[in-house]
C-alpha cells in the first residue's frame, strides 16, 4: 500500500462559492463552484518565493474612507475582501488578492527554514504556520510580520488547526499536540496514529465541546479527539472506518447535535458518516452511512471519475446537500448533491470533465477561426516528408502498411562484424556525448570497456573531429590508476591503428605535445618493469624454497637409529665431549679458562657414562 498523498486545497468560507487548489507544479487555481468556471490561475515566481505548498482562506479588511465612521455594518463587511494566504517552498508567507489577481503582501520578519507544511487562520487577524524546521510561527496581518514562534518538534509537523473556544493550536505529526495560543505551552497530547497525519478537521459543538478529526498516511481510519486542555497520551474518542486512504476531510455540526463527516479517499469515492456527538464510543468502529461513487456516462464502457474535494453546505434550505468536485485538479466540475441514505452506495453518472473541456476548447477554436476568417490548409499526410529522426507518433499518422509487412519489421535485423559482435554494441553516440559535455564520469564509464571488438566498432564510427579530444582524455587516464591505464592503452592502440591518417595530418608540434604525456608514462613504467621483474623472481625463489623444505621435512616419528660398536675406546668420546664444551663456552662470549681439575672431573664423568652404556649394550639414538 502506498502512502496517502497530502493535497493542498480548500473551499472559501462564504458557503463554498470558491474553491482553491495547488497542483504538483505549485500553480494556484481558483474555481467558481456555482458556474463551474476557472476564474483565476496564478503561477508564482519560482526564483523569489518558490512553489506554493500550503493555503488557507482569510478575510482581510479593505481600505476604509474617512466618511465611513457612520457607515453601516453591511458596508463595513463589504470592505472585507477574501484573500488567500499561501505558504511557499522557501518558507515565506504571502497574501494573494482575488480582486487584483496577484500577490499584494509578503509578510516580513522571521520565516521558516524550509517549506511551509500547513496554515491556520483564527478569524481575528492572526495566522499560524508550521514548517519542516519543526517550528510554529505566529503572523499578524495588520503588522504584516511574524510576531512569535514556538518549537513543536522533534517530529516534523504536517498540519495545524486553530480552535476558537479554547484558543489552542493543534499541531499534527505522528502525535497530536495541543498548545495554548497565548502562553505557548503544551497542554495536551494524543497518540494513536502509526503514520504522519495527512488531513485535519475541527468540530465545535453547541456546548463549546471541541473535537479534532485526523487521518494519517498508511491508515484507513478517521480518529476523533476531544480537546480538554489536560492529560497526555490520551486515546481517541471514536474511530471511523474507510475503504482506502483519505486526503480530504469535511465536517458539519447541526443544531440538533447531529454530526456529518465526509472523507474523500484515494480511489475517488466519498464516504459520509452520520454521528451523534453525545453518544460517541471508542469501543466500536463506525462505518459510513452512505458512499458516493462518480462514473462516466460512456455508452461503451463505464469508467470511474475521481472525486477531488467535498464540503457541506450550511444553508438551511440545503441542509442535506453536499458540494463536491470531481475530475482532475486541472479540469474540475462541481455539483451539489443530496445523498440517498436508504442505499449504502450512490452511483452518480456524469460526463467526464476531460470531454467537456475538449468540447469547450473546440468551440473556442471554431469561434476564433470564424472571427478571423482564416482557414487551416488541408494537407494529405501521405505527402508529408518528416525530416526529424525521431519516431512519428502512431496517434497522429495513420499507418497503412499491411500486417505482413509489419510483422517482418518486428524482427530484429542487426548487422554483425566478422567476429560475431553486433553493431548495437557500439558506444559511439555515448562517447560523443561524453566528450562534448566533458562529463568525467561518463567518459570513464565508456573508456573502461575492455572488449577490443567494441572499441574497434566505436572508433570506426567516431567522427573525425572527436579524435583530438579523445587523445587528450586518454593521456589523462594514463596518469591514473592501473585499471584506467590498461583500458586507456587498449583504446590508444586501436585509435592509432584506426585513425592514423587523422593523427598524421595534424600539426606535428601539436601531435608531439599530445603524445608526449603518453610516451613519458610508458617510459616511466618500462623503467620500473626490470626492477619489478627482479623482485618477482626473488619472491618466486623464496616461495619455491619454502615449498621444498616443507616437502622434505620429516615427522617426529621418523628417526634415524645408529648402532654403535661396544668395543669403541672411551677416550674418543671423552675428547669429543670436552671439545664440545669448550666450543659452547667460546660461543657464549665467556673468556674464562678451564682448569685441569675441572677437565679431569669431566673426564671421569664421561668415562662413567660410557662404561654404563657399554655394559648394558644399549643403543645410542640420534634424531634429526
Amino acid at each position: 500500500m502506498s502512502l496517502g498523498k497530502k493535497h493542498v486545497l480548500g473551499f472559501s468560507p462564504n458557503g463554498g462559492q470558491l474553491f482553491a487548489s495547488v497542483d504538483e507544479q505549485g500553480i494556484l487555481r481558483i474555481w467558481d463552484t456555482e458556474t463551474n468556471t476557472l476564474k483565476q490561475e496564478f503561477t508564482p515566481n519560482l526564483q523569489v518565493s518558490g512553489p506554493c505548498t500550503a493555503l488557507t482562506w482569510v478575510s482581510v479588511a479593505g481600505p476604509r474612507s474617512k466618511k465611513s465612521r457612520k457607515s453601516l455594518p453591511s458596508q463595513d463587511a463589504a470592505n472585507d475582501q477574501l484573500h488567500i494566504a499561501l505558504g511557499t517552498l522557501k518558507g515565506a508567507l504571502v497574501i494573494y488578492s482575488l480582486a487584483e489577481a496577484k500577490i499584494t503582501r509578503t509578510l516580513g520578519g522571521d520565516s521558516h527554514d524550509g517549506p511551509v507544511t500547513s496554515i491556520a487562520y483564527d478569524n481575528a487577524g492572526h495566522l499560524y504556520t508550521v514548517g519542516a524546521d519543526c517550528r510554529a510561527l505566529v503572523w499578524s496581518l495588520t503588522e504584516e510580520r511574524c510576531i512569535g514562534d514556538l518549537q513543536v518538534g522533534p517530529e516534523k509537523p504536517q498540519n495545524i488547526a486553530y480552535l476558537p473556544k479554547s484558543r489552542t493550536l493543534v499541531v499534527g505529526s505522528r502525535q497530536l499536540k495541543v498548545y495554548d495560543a497565548k502562553t505557548k505551552e503544551l497542554v495536551e497530547t494524543f497518540t494513536g496514529h502509526s503514520g504522519e497525519i495527512n488531513a485535519v478537521a475541527t468540530v465545535v459543538c453547541a456546548d463549546n465541546t471541541e473535537f479534532v478529526l485526523t487521518t494519517a498516511k498508511m491508515e484507513r481510519v478517521i480518529c476523533f479527539w476531544k480537546v480538554e486542555k489536560k492529560g497526555k497520551n490520551k486515546a481517541s474518542a471514536c474511530t471511523l472506518l474507510m475503504e482506502d486512504l483519505a486526503y480530504c476531510l469535511a465536517s458539519e455540526i447541526r443544531d440538533d447535535g447531529q454530526l456529518r463527516v465526509a472523507s474523500v479517499t484515494r480511489n475517488g469515492n466519498i464516504h459520509i458518516y452520520l454521528l451523534n456527538v453525545t453518544s460517541l464510543s471508542a469501543e466500536k468502529f463506525v462505518k459510513p452511512k452512505v458512499s458516493l461513487q462518480i462514473v462516466s456516462d460512456g455508452a461503451e464502457t463505464v469508467e470511474p471519475i475521481m472525486a477531488v474535494a467535498a464540503n457541506f453546505i450550511t444553508d438551511s434550505n440545503r441542509s442535506h446537500e453536499i458540494l463536491f468536485g470531481y475530475g482532475s485538479r486541472q479540469q474540475l466540475q462541481f455539483e451539489r448533491f443530496t445523498p440517498n441514505y436508504a442505499e449504502k452506495l450512490n452511483v452518480i453518472e456524469r460526463a467526464d470533465p476531460k470531454k467537456l473541456y475538449a468540447k469547450k476548447k473546440g468551440k473556442e477554436q471554431l469561434g476564433f477561426q470564424a472571427a478571423t476568417k482564416v482557414l487551416k490548409p488541408v494537407v494529405s499526410k501521405k505527402n508529408v516528408e518528416y525530416n526529424s529522426a525521431l519516431p512519428i507518433s502512431q496517434k497522429k499518422v495513420q499507418n497503412e502498411v499491411p500486417m505482413e509487412a509489419r510483422l517482418q519489421h518486428l524482427q530484429i535485423h542487426a548487422t554483425k562484424l566478422s567476429g560475431g559482435k553486433l553493431q548495437t554494441q557500439s558506444k559511439t553516440q555515448l562517447l560523443m556525448q561524453a566528450l562534448h559535455s566533458k562529463d568525467q564520469a561518463m567518459i570513464k564509464s565508456v573508456l573502461s570497456t575492455q572488449d577490443t571488438d567494441t572499441i574497434q566498432l566505436t572508433l570506426d564510427r567516431l567522427p573525425l573531429e572527436y579524435v583530438s579530444p579523445l587523445v587528450n582524455e586518454l593521456s589523462i587516464l594514463l596518469q591514473g590508476k592501473h585499471s584506467n591505464v590498461s583500458s586507456a592503452l587498449r583504446w590508444l592502440h586501436v585509435l592509432a591503428s584506426t585513425h592514423t591518417s587523422v593523427l598524421m595530418s595534424e600539426d606535428k608540434e601539436a601531435l608531439r605535445d599530445k603524445l608526449e604525456v603518453c610516451l613519458a608514462v610508458a617510459e616511466q613504467r618500462m623503467q620500473c618493469l626490470s626492477e619489478a621483474l627482479q623482485i618477482s623472481g626473488r619472491v618466486n625463489l623464496i616461495i619455491n624454497q619454502m615449498q621444498r623444505n616443507a616437502d622434505n621435512h620429516l615427522n617426529d616419528s621418523n628417526v634415524l637409529t645408529v648402532e654403535e660398536d661396544p668395543e669403541e675406546p672411551a677416550e674418543e668420546l671423552e675428547e669429543e665431549n670436552n671439545w664440545s664444551d669448550l666450543e659452547d663456552q667460546k660461543e657464549g662470549g665467556s673468556a674464562k679458562s678451564i682448569s685441569d681439575e675441572e677437565l679431569e672431573a669431566d673426564d671421569d664423568l664421561a668415562t662413567d657414562d660410557v662404561n654404563v652404556n657399554t655394559d648394558s649394550d644399549s643403543d645410542v639414538s640420534m634424531g634429526d
